[in-house]
């Protein structure tokens, strides 16, 4: 049979408070790691789309619409529905195209402890190589 009287008075029951105290601590941090994990993703995938749009028209000739579209593609294909409100913004500078520029931004949906959506934007710049077939 349990001795009860060296417990001090008040004190039964509490390790079990306090582990479910520590196991709600260690489940919100691992869900803010899990969720930075999806934003570095998600920023590498917006990165990648962008780096895409460039390169549609540099190497193949396109309009920046096709960079657009190739942009957005990318983004949907790899990230799902893990980004939001997608913006593509294609710049043409020089004759030809020579310069192009396309700006990607997004946010990151929550669903970890971090309650609102994270914003993400990444631009790429790519030049065409004048007088080469």
């Amino acid at each position: 049979m349990l001795n009860r009287k060296h417990s001090p008075a008040g004190q039964f029951g509490s390790a079990a408070v306090e582990s479910i105290f520590a196991m709600v601590f260690i489940i919100v941090l691992l869900l803010g790691v899990v969720q930075v994990a999806f934003v570095l993703y998600a920023r590498n995938v917006v990165a990648a789309s962008a780096h895409e749009g460039a390169r549609a028209i540099v190497e193949r000739g396109s309009r920046s619409d096709d960079a657009a579209s190739v942009a957005l593609a990318t983004v949907r294909g790899s990230a799902g529905g893990l980004v939001d409100d997608l913006r593509v913004g294609v710049d043409l500078q020089g004759e030809n195209a020579g310069a192009v520029t396309v700006v990607v931004s997004g946010r990151v949906k929550s669903f970890g402890p971090v309650p609102f959506p994270i914003p993400l934007t990444s631009t790429a710049t790519s030049t065409r190589e004048v007088g080469l077939p």
